[in-house]
């Protein structure tokens, strides 16, 4: 596995990266890396196969799925996600 070093970052972005990486119960490494791996993951699709694959499999950060389901049911509809 390869090693990379940042230098001269900011400090109000590394506040900012230690604050999420505690609210989500990583170390600053980890979700640094997390970030990257996400940014870089969020290319554009071959196919529209391709991005709904990607759509399902990673929700929206900040979604309450119980919240959607509740709206959807009070409008008569239903969400046909599994």
């Amino acid at each position: 596995m390869k090693t990379l070093l940042i230098r001269e970052i900011p400090d109000e972005i590394h506040d900012s990266l230690v604050l999420e990486a505690e609210s989500n119960r990583r170390s600053k490494e980890k979700h640094a890396l997390f970030l990257l791996e996400t940014a870089l993951s969020q290319r554009a699709a071959d196919t529209c196969g391709e991005l709904l694959d990607r759509l399902w499999s990673e929700p929206a950060p900040n979604v309450d799925v119980k919240e959607i389901e509740s709206y959807l049911a009070t409008r008569g509809r239903r969400s046909k996600r599994p």
